[in-house]
């Protein structure tokens, strides 16, 4: 348990909030139903049961969690974490 705390560390360092960040995928708003714009801001990180949920600032104040996985730094650099398949799933 210690090794996946230690993880979401790493990660969050990485993830600095403030940094600008771009959606992979066209994704509808959960709250809205709107397809969200390309282009947010890293607000904070959280994990919830072994995923890694980011809090994204969009323009027009719209805030949206998003996995990990679905988005890509300006520098382009996608996220870190792997996620694998079977018993070792993360989605």
């Amino acid at each position: 348990m210690q090794s996946c705390n230690s993880d979401v560390a790493t990660r969050s360092r990485v993830m600095e909030t403030g940094v600008k960040l771009n959606v992979t995928k066209t994704i509808r708003s959960s709250k809205s139903g709107m397809l969200l714009p390309r282009e947010g801001t890293l607000v904070s990180v959280t994990e919830n049961l072994g995923r890694t949920l980011l809090l994204v600032e969009f323009e027009g104040g719209q805030y949206e969690y998003l996995f990990d996985y679905e988005v890509e730094f300006e520098n382009g650099n996608r996220s870190r974490q792997k996620y694998g398949a079977g018993a070792n799933a993360h989605i």
